[in-house]
């Protein structure tokens, strides 16, 4: 090999190159952002729209539905998914994952923009933007103590928010649960019939006496002058008089008909920190900034900010994802550590030299390290994939470098000097070396073009592995032949010392085992059938065995967080929804995990956040405290609770373990569908949190006005409308400058007076004439119940079917619901597996066909490393054998199939065909110098004994600790190590007699059409011969 000499020429040349690459593989790694998972650019455009007061029926019809037509016809459009409550509808278009982001939303815009005008008047403008999903809360704080919200919510906006923004990497704020400052000015509905007034007519007296505008300019010789008319008020008790009416000389001012208040906006909710009323502050970061930086950064400017609190108030991080992200980091440094050292102890144990030793210890650090550089400059992110990836490597990195470095052993055994065993060890083997890695990057290579949502996040792993073995490979032929020419002996003496006695034991030992195998394998040679029959036998079995360990798309992480989510019965007030919030809160705090809850309350739901105890300090996991909370939450009236852990990649839908997403033209019918289903599900003993998406029974009263009545009486069908929402719903008449803002002045009835259905009964509304009718001399009240959300799916409606799953594999539950919801689903309704369901199943096929692609491109790469395209089938053979000890690897461990154990699985592949190249490559060379076949065999095996299995265990106890792990964000990479440990061990086992005994009944094949082929030509030459 050309490279090696030059390595081997050139020392200090190759060591500086060695010395630069180490020194920027360091920086680029302290300047790698650290987050949870890749960031993944996904084309989802968000289209919000509020219209105040609406019914969800009302904004499907008047705003959802006109947004989807106009969002169809963008090119490129995959799902459109709504959701529509009271006041606001939000849709959400997904693109095909190619398409750009910034151009999708632009396309968004211009579509909206066309249709605005169809739109309600009365209708917030659109609001669009680009979903990002790396834009979520990495960091929750709770402001409480104080009894006054306004004295927390001024410290929260003109103190906390401006230093929390001055951070670098935070991109936005979220703030929940404080009060915010609003005029009210609630009328008398008594003193408006009094004087004969009307709501409209307060409203354009205030808005007409508190103005200030531009009114023009005037040109003063050389000078332009601007004119602006104002008539602000000053002080919130001057809206008390301004003037309303002068009838008959008599002044009806504000203050004769309403009172004033300095006031808040209606609470909607309400956050409680560790059973404390509390201001929640979720921080976003910017896309593409390091999470753990921005998260250091916020808490440094917290714990600035608590030296000046004003008393009695408090500030406290509630939850951190930095956390558990560093933790995650810190677990998988220490791993490596780990399998690094076991990979090395195990080299030592073979080579016996610490020179060897060491040049092959070298190639590790040295390979993860100049990783770095492609990771920065491929934009990737340290997370839980690139990680995973480089947790992995560390067996297959040292690989190359074992089995350049035995060979170069075995060339100086031969009484070769340093220099020429190097030389000629690398040139022997070379080809060999660079078939094998390029198996294993072959393998990869297509996992990296992987389609839909699970590509973007395995993109990081698959080409992770693919830079490392690519540098590893560098390394092996530069650095290691180099070293090797310097510090290796010849003839070095064996040592005499308890350590040298035990090695030199334990390789005789090996010596012995390799004359066994040789034997072993001659024997076996001769009874071929025998040792496929068993084989297949295995495989089989272990097929069988796959049913037991059931299937989950993704491994559930435990990352000391879980969620309770209640959704209470209809039609509840927010008081309400608080003291039933105050009943789950004491539940939970009983459990000795938790360590701290933080609830957000609505007058429909709650949602309290835990953080448990730190994962080393507790007992059980979080999945099994979430059953635990289960149990105790189970069964409370007027209440459905559902406990949750945080998933990968959720995109904001349900977390839970199964969903199902029913969708159909006839909403009364998927619904009556979905509860059926949901029904069933409930009385399952492996399910828990069953529910669905929607709820009706939210109490409604329409008011039906009778436009012949309302005709001959002169009232307009409009204002009767109008003057129902500003007494009931209040309207937003004008601003009041308060010094350092702006705030709302509301007009609305008072509170006695709106606290009664039958309040309605006493509003009047003006005529044509003028005259005050009663509204129910035009209107008739109709009582009845509404939904309180609306689910659209490409402008079907849809109801989302969810559940948790205990005590059974999650694939395997939902596969049999999936043919029950199949075969019972009624004409006019669908099964939708779109959203992250279809993007994960688009996933699934991808994965298949980049698997096939991975199979062809090892064949094509052995077929041009063995010049044969026959020879590299007896390889190919040796593929499933891994499958069996991937299987048995996770049934051991007690681990599940998941998308995670199949990409181990394939990697199995690239490691199953290093071993056989190894052998078939010194088989070949032993025939093409005259051996027999067999005999070519057996030697082979024999001198690739050693490479194979010292490669084989340094791979083995590199994974072991990723095996055995317990800290953060192991449970995402304890099955790929499970299944590639497992597969190892069988594969090793079994190739070393399956690849020769198939690669002779390949061999005899090829004879066998060689001598027909042969015969056929001469037949044809003596036919030739004989007609000349």
């Amino acid at each position: 090999m050309n490279i090696a000499n030059i390595s081997i020429k050139r020392p200090v040349f190759i060591s500086v190159v060695m010395i630069v690459l180490t020194i920027l593989g360091y920086v680029s790694y302290g300047k790698l952002a650290i987050n949870d998972m890749p960031d993944a650019d996904l084309p989802y455009v968000s289209v919000r729209v509020t219209e105040n007061g609406a019914t969800p029926e009302a904004i499907e019809s008047k705003i959802t539905k006109k947004v989807e037509d106009a969002v169809q016809q963008i090119s490129g459009v995959q799902n459109i998914t709504s959701t529509v409550n009271s006041g606001s509808s939000q849709t959400v278009i997904e693109f095909d994952l190619s398409k750009d982001g910034e151009i999708a939303a632009q396309e968004v815009r211009d579509k909206i923009s066309s249709v605005r005008g169809q739109l309600p008047t009365d209708a917030d403008d659109p609001v669009i933007s680009k979903f990002d999903m790396s834009a979520t809360s990495i960091i929750s704080i709770a402001v409480y103590g104080s009894s006054n919200n306004q004295e927390m919510a001024d410290f929260v906006d003109n103190t906390l928010k401006p230093k929390l923004y001055a951070v670098s990497g935070v991109g936005a704020i979220n703030v929940s649960g404080e009060d915010t400052r609003e005029i009210h000015i609630k009328l008398d509905n008594n003193k408006l019939q009094q004087y004969g007034l009307t709501s409209s007519a307060v409203i354009n007296s205030i808005k007409s006496d508190n103005i200030d505008q531009s009114t023009g300019k005037v040109i003063d010789g050389d000078n332009e002058i601007s004119i602006t008319t104002t008539s602000k008020i000053q002080k919130v008790e001057d809206f008390k008089n301004i003037l309303v009416s002068n009838k008959n000389g008599k002044e009806i001012r504000v203050k004769d008909i309403a009172t004033v208040e300095d006031g808040i906006v209606e609470r909607t909710s309400q956050a409680y920190y560790q059973g404390n009323p509390s201001i929640g502050i979720d921080i976003i970061k910017q896309s593409g900034s390091n999470t753990v930086e921005v998260a250091k950064d916020v808490k440094a400017a917290l714990n600035k900010v608590k030296s000046s609190l004003p008393k009695d108030m408090k500030v406290e991080v509630v939850s951190d994802n930095s956390t558990s992200i560093q933790d995650t980091v810190n677990d998988v440094m220490k791993t490596i550590q780990q399998g690094c050292i076991l990979a090395v102890i195990i080299v030592f144990l073979f080579l016996n030299e610490w020179e060897s030793t060491l040049i092959s210890a070298l190639s590790l650090p040295i390979s993860i390290i100049t990783t770095f550089i492609c990771l920065k400059q491929m934009n990737f992110s340290l997370n839980t994939m690139s990680l995973m990836a480089l947790s992995l490597a560390v067996g297959l990195l040292i690989d190359d470098a074992i089995v350049v470095i035995e060979n170069i052993v075995r060339h100086l055994h031969m009484g070769k000097s340093a220099i020429d065993a190097a030389r000629e060890a690398t040139s022997e083997i070379g080809f060999a070396v660079i078939a094998t890695t390029s198996a294993v990057i072959a393998v990869f290579l297509p996992m990296a073009m992987i389609e839909g949502m699970l590509g973007k996040f395995f993109i990081e792993f698959a080409l992770t592995i693919v830079f490392s073995m690519a540098i590893s490979l560098f390394v092996s032929f530069t650095l290691v032949p180099m070293l090797s020419s310097k510090m290796l002996k010849e003839g070095k003496k064996e040592g005499k010392t308890f350590i040298g006695k035990f090695f030199r034991w334990f390789n005789d030992k090996f010596d012995v085992l390799a004359e066994k195998y040789s034997h072993l394998l001659a024997f076996l040679l001769h009874r071929r059938l025998i040792v496929l029959i068993a084989c297949a036998g295995m495989f089989v079995g272990s097929i069988f065995i796959v049913p037991v360990l059931g299937f989950a798309m993704m491994p559930s992480t435990d990352k000391g967080q879980l969620t309770v989510s209640a959704d209470f019965d209809a039609g509840i007030t927010l008081n309400n929804a608080e003291q039933k919030t105050k009943q789950l809160e004491e539940i939970v705090k009983k459990n000795p995990e938790v360590q701290y809850i933080y609830s957000t309350v609505t007058s429909g739901s709650t949602s309290i956040n835990i953080t448990l105890v730190d994962k080393k300090q507790r007992k059980d996991s979080a999945r099994d405290i979430a059953e635990k909370l289960r149990t105790d939450l189970k069964g409370l009236p007027g209440m459905e609770v559902t406990v949750t852990a945080p998933s990968m990649g959720g995109g904001g839908r349900s977390s839970k373990d199964v969903t199902y997403d029913l969708v159909g033209s006839d909403r009364e019918k998927v619904q009556a569908f979905a509860e059926k289903i949901k029904a069933d599900m409930a009385k399952d003993p492996q399910a828990s949190d069953v529910g669905i998406n929607t709820s009706s029974g939210r109490p409604e009263v329409k008011i039906d006005v009778d436009r012949d009545k309302a005709a001959d009486l002169g009232v307009n069908a409009s204002d009767v409308a109008n003057t129902l929402t500003t007494l009931f719903n209040g309207s937003t008449v004008t601003k009041y400058d308060g010094g350092t803002d702006r705030y709302d002045v509301k007009v609305l009835l008072q509170d006695d007076e709106r606290s009664n259905i039958n309040d309605l009964n006493e509003i009047y509304v003006s005529s044509s004439s003028g005259k005050l009718i009663p509204i129910t001399q035009v209107t008739k009240k109709v009582i009845g119940t509404t939904s309180s959300t609306l689910h659209r799916y490409n402008k079907q409606a849809q109801v989302e079917l969810s559940t948790n799953v205990k005590g059974a594999a999650t694939g395997t539950f939902q596969d049999q619901y999936l043919a029950k919801i199949k075969s019972e689903m009624p004409e006019g309704v669908s099964l939708s597996i779109g959203g992250s369901n279809g993007s994960m199943q688009k996933s699934m096929v991808s994965m298949e066909q980049n698997a096939v692609l991975s199979i062809l491109f090892l064949y094509l790469i052995m077929a041009a490393q063995f010049e044969s395209f026959v020879d590299p089938i007896a390889i190919m053979f040796a593929l499933p054998l891994a499958i069996i000890g991937a299987i048995l690897g996770l049934f051991v461990c007690g681990s599940q199939l998941s998308m995670v154990a199949l990409i181990g699985t394939i990697m199995l592949m690239g490691l199953v065909a290093k071993n056989g190249i190894l052998l078939v490559d010194a088989a070949k060379e032993r025939i093409k110098k005259g051996m027999p076949r067999n005999e070519a065999l057996v030697q082979a095996g024999l001198v690739r004994l050693r490479p194979i299995v010292m490669t084989t265990l340094a791979m083995i106890f590199g994974m072991i600790p990723t095996a055995l792990a317990t800290g953060a964000g192991t449970e995402m990479r304890k099955p790929m190590a499970q299944a590639i440990i497992g597969g190892l061990i069988t594969s090793t086992i079994l190739t070393l007699f399956v690849v020769p005994i198939i690669y002779t009944l390949l061999d005899g094949l090829k004879r066998r059409f060689r001598r027909v082929f042969q015969k056929k030509v001469s037949k044809d030459s003596e036919e030739t011969n004989l007609s000349l």
